[in-house]
């Protein structure tokens, strides 16, 4: 394997991290905040809300099944297959995680928004 795949795969591998990273610190600070509201979350609100969980949690499920895809891509013995970040047992978790991702932030944020 030569030091651009290896470099691809060390890549990918941090920004699922760090995607798991950050996932898991806006539940949390969520979850810990959310008793510190003023009033109680309209029916919507807490819609809003349980969904940015939800997707959230998958965002760090998806990281954590595409750092085992990488892993079990670098493992493979067989040394004539193209090893890349781009297959598909590695792309389709790690598109995943980026969407469901960005989509709980936008509804964290549309939450944030409407409880002001």
């Amino acid at each position: 394997m030569n030091d651009q795949t290896k470099a691809a795969f060390s890549s990918a591998a941090d920004t699922a991290k760090q995607l798991i990273t950050l996932a898991t610190g806006l539940l949390g600070l969520e979850i810990a905040f959310l008793k510190g509201l003023a009033r109680q979350p309209s029916s919507l609100d807490a819609f809003i809300l349980k969904s940015s969980w939800f997707l959230l949690s998958v965002s760090i499920a998806m990281g954590l099944a595409a750092l085992m895809a990488l892993t079990g891509s670098l493992a493979q013995e067989n040394e004539p297959c193209q090893r890349s970040i781009y297959q598909s047992n590695v792309k389709r978790p790690m598109i995943a995680q980026i969407v469901s991702f960005f989509a709980g932030i936008v509804l964290s944020v549309v939450f944030a928004f409407r409880s002001i």
